[in-house]
């Protein structure tokens, strides 16, 4: 658990939420390549790699700013609702069962 404490400040809080994106998309540049990113999007690796030198972070801090973030295709990303929704249906199917087992 961290014991980090939380900022009020929505400018370091933006510069985190950015260094944690950045972090992200350069992890996974390193796995798939610059060579596969570069192939896919009809560019050169070196075009890439000139993003990544002079724009990805300020690409990041602007993602942070607005509230976006970054999921791999294969994630499912829900709201703080249907997280809310899904804990309350967990609660009450573990409640019973525990019920149950008394």
């Amino acid at each position: 658990m961290s014991t980090e404490t939380v900022s009020t400040d929505p400018v370091e809080n933006t510069r985190k939420t950015a260094a944690k994106i950045e972090s992200e998309l350069l992890r996974r540049i390193s796995q798939v390549t610059q060579e596969h990113a570069a192939a896919c999007m009809g560019t050169s690796a070196s075009t890439i790699s000139r993003f990544k030198q002079e724009h990805l972070l300020t690409f990041c801090n602007l993602l942070a700013a607005i509230g976006l973030q970054v999921a791999a295709t294969d994630s499912v990303v829900v709201d703080k609702d249907d997280q809310r929704a899904l804990k309350r249906m967990a609660f009450n199917w573990l409640k019973a069962d525990l019920e149950n087992d008394a």
